[in-house]
């Protein structure tokens, strides 16, 4: 565009007259995301659950080192939270977006855009069919949940 001809069409591209699939937003996808967080989860609750079995066997719980037990789920705590930073990306928010893990109810906010959000979705901010069917299945979760503790 310019000053004589405000409909003339201008020769730069920016962010927001890209089309969707022309951007390339790097970071981590939803289903690898998941199964990190979950299938890492498991292997370190296994693996805690083994270190004080082991250890436990012939000594008595006060005589191991808490670092022992301490330790595996430190570092996994740490690549979660490089793994959500990442994930973010993917959506095509910033990595500063993690420091919202720590905020009591905007933790949950995060959580559910990191699982449920497909890439991008800063730029279109819509849910696919599958992110759709992951916030359904999180709310049904909370209302069991909620009712569950209502009946006892």
């Amino acid at each position: 565009m310019n000053q004589y001809n405000p409909f003339e069409v201008s020769a730069s591209v920016d962010v927001a007259t890209e089309p969707a699939g022309a951007r390339v937003y790097g970071g981590v996808r939803r289903l690898p995301y998941f199964g990190y967080l979950f299938g890492g989860y498991v292997v370190l609750a296994l693996l805690q659950f083994g270190l004080l079995a082991a250890l436990t066997g012939g000594m008595a719980l006060g005589a191991i080192p808490m670092w022992v037990l301490i330790l595996p789920g430190a570092v996994y705590q740490i690549l979660a939270i490089w793994m959500t930073a990442k994930r973010l990306q993917n959506q095509g928010h910033s990595g500063w977006w993690v420091l919202g893990l720590i905020v009591p109810i905007l933790n949950i906010a995060v959580s559910v855009k990191c699982i449920a959000a497909p890439e991008g979705y800063a730029d279109h901010k819509t849910l696919d069919t599958s992110g759709k069917v992951v916030v359904g299945l999180l709310l049904a979760a909370i209302v069991l949940t909620v009712a569950a503790l209502a009946l006892t």
